[in-house]
């Protein structure tokens, strides 16, 4: 029942506009009555104030895809040092990439982790140069053992590691674009599923207390398929993630507002699991106004900040298919800035 049906049906009971009481009926009945009411008003008023947004924005971590993650120079914004003089925050959370048959990146962990941030670790398993179709990584195989010792390596290299680590594996799983998605290559959602809670079961079997895996489908807008037929369960999950990016205006794209990619996806996070939210990867891409981007950033963490339950966003600051850079023009760049300024802190 919505709020506004609740507090109409005070008046109305099953179609019928309930009668006027005598003079002497209301005063009996409000000694009773009101103090009955306000109760049910505050509660129910409560529970309508307890939806997926509030009007004062909450603190969220805050983060980065950094092509340069080496990068001291000041006037970069490809690495860590240029990106938070740009932003005027600190990074809370860096995402990098690695293949799952790559070393373990142990010295760009500690370069991560000296910053103040924590990593966020995209395993991929695939050959990164091999494409989409590529039956090796099926799955299915994953499940089965087939990377074992290539996972024990990843779980000995994170323990050796012993700071705190977010590992995102084989995400953006309800796509085509990648091996592991679960309609190529032979996939289903059960096989991901079971593959998922393979690679939990073995990366955390040697030390989980400084390992967390963040679970990130892409936000099923644009024909993108949903994502409930793949979540491998709350106990195998510790964050809910999403990635979302607004393409801008081409032959295959609209302009996205940062509502019509995540507003929904939200919701259905929430409607799996009681994990907090990260957006691991969000991004823009320019238009021929400049004010549009900055707009689109500005709104972007305005609601992120305001979402229930929504614990940060990792931005991805590449200038790649588009140019996604937040500081791709002064407008943006000034609007990311002030946007972060406007979330608490802490």
């Amino acid at each position: 029942m919505s709020c506004h049906t609740f507090l109409t049906s005070a008046t109305e009971r099953n179609g019928t506009v309930v009668r006027p009481r005598t003079q002497t009926e209301n005063v009996d009945v409000a000694r009773i009555a009101l103090p009955l009411v306000a109760l049910i008003l505050v509660l129910t008023l409560g529970a309508c104030s307890n939806g997926g947004d509030s009007d004062a924005p909450h603190h969220i971590r805050w983060g980065a895809y950094l092509p340069d993650l080496k990068g001291s120079d000041v006037d970069s914004d490809a690495g860590v040092v240029g990106v938070t003089t740009l932003a005027d925050r600190p990074l809370d959370l860096i995402l990098t990439f690695s293949g799952l048959r790559e070393p373990v990146p142990n010295a760009d962990l500690a370069r991560i982790a000296e910053t103040g941030a924590v990593p966020i670790v995209s395993i991929e398993p695939w050959n990164p140069s091999g494409g989409v179709n590529q039956s090796d990584y099926r799955l299915s195989r994953i499940a089965n053992g087939a990377f074992d010792s290539d996972l024990r390596r990843w779980a000995r290299g994170l323990k050796d590691f012993g700071r705190p680590v977010i590992v995102r594996f084989a995400h953006e799983m309800n796509g085509d674009w990648y091996p592991w998605g679960m309609h190529v290559n032979g996939n289903t959602p059960q096989s991901y599923i079971d593959a998922w809670r393979h690679v939990r079961s073995i990366l955390t079997s040697i030390d989980p207390h400084n390992i967390s895996m963040v679970w990130a489908p892409m936000a099923a807008i644009s024909g993108i398929p949903g994502f409930d037929a793949v979540y491998p369960g709350d106990g195998e999950v510790d964050y809910l993630g999403i990635d979302g990016y607004n393409w801008g205006n081409d032959d295959k794209h609209g302009w996205a507002s940062p509502g019509f990619i995540f507003s929904d996806a939200f919701v259905s996070l929430r409607r799996l699991g009681d994990k907090p939210i990260l957006v691991t990867e969000v991004a823009s891409a320019d238009d021929p106004d400049p004010t549009r981007k900055a707009t689109w950033i500005h709104d972007f963490v305005s609601l992120v900040s305001r979402e229930a339950g929504v614990d940060g966003f990792v931005w991805f600051q590449a200038n790649k298919e588009r140019d996604w850079r937040f500081n791709s023009n002064p407008q943006s760049e000034n609007a990311f800035r002030s946007a972060l300024d406007a979330v608490p802190a802490t």
